[in-house]
């Protein structure tokens, strides 16, 4: 059996994240070469008599008896993989009679591999409670989108607008700016969860190679909507530039000035 790479990234599961634990586990036992027991795949080896057994008695061949325990041996650190990754509650109720991986498996599929209304309503509460740190907005957007994925797989599948508006609940505080062009310059038909996604990141990414993170932000305050072009997040357009044309009169006035007075 090979190392344990990967069993970190493996969660706990506490009864209401079946999908995205098992899809972890699952991977994992994968890799190890170890779902094959949890799958049914490869069986507990039956004991297997000499030739010289009698009536009486019935030994076991010492080859059978070796398989019989290396599967044991393999099949308990499924089990042990399998009950490390669970909270203490999901494993006590594991029933005993469930003495392989397999048998211990399905019956944890059976129980929580459904969509019962406490679970779906545990998941959209996670949606609209949660919030963006400013950090990695990437990793932390993914963490969002997954909620959403688990929503609809369990037959619930949240509507376009309202995963764009969580989003936007989600910004920063410190970011308001962003949420209210993103409410002002979409409407509702328009407004999608990849759009707010490469607003968001776009920003961040922009923030991140600005050395005065303040100035930065007050170039985005001062954007003015356009009704046919988005703003440029990189700076303001040659149109954003008020004093552009009243410095280029300022320069006429100035030489007609300067002629009225050689003309005197």
């Amino acid at each position: 059996m090979s190392s344990k790479t990967g069993f970190d990234s493996v969660p706990a599961f506490d009864g209401s994240n079946w999908l995205s634990w098992s899809a972890r586990m699952s991977q994992f036992l994968m890799a190890q070469k170890l779902w094959v027991y949890v799958s049914g795949l490869i069986t507990k080896p039956a004991l297997e008599s000499s030739a010289a057994a009698t009536a009486t008695s019935c030994p076991a061949t010492a080859e059978s008896i070796k398989a019989r325990n290396d599967w044991v041996s393999e099949d308990s650190a499924v089990i042990g993989y399998i009950k490390m990754k669970c909270s203490e509650s999901v494993v006590a109720s594991i029933p005993t009679m469930h003495t392989t991986s397999k048998e211990v498996w399905d019956g944890l599929k059976k129980r929580f591999d459904k969509a019962s209304a406490a679970i779906v309503l545990q998941e959209i509460r996670k949606a609209f409670s949660f919030r963006l740190s400013g950090g990695n907005l990437t990793d932390e957007i993914s963490k969002l989108a997954t909620i959403f994925a688990r929503l609809e797989q369990r037959g619930f599948t949240v509507p376009e607008f309202v995963q764009a508006l969580i989003l936007i609940i989600a910004i920063p505080q410190k970011w308001d700016q962003i949420s209210t062009w993103l409410l002002s310059y979409y409407s509702l038909d328009k407004l999608e969860y990849g759009v707010v996604t490469d607003v968001i990141i776009g920003e961040y990414q922009r923030l991140a190679g600005v050395s005065r993170p303040s100035q930065s932000a007050n170039k985005i305050s001062t954007v003015k909507r356009k009704s046919d072009h988005p703003p440029s997040w990189k700076g303001k357009s040659r149109e954003e530039q008020p004093n552009a044309s009243s410095s280029g009169d300022q320069k006429k006035g100035r030489s007609h000035a300067g002629k009225k007075v050689k003309e005197r």
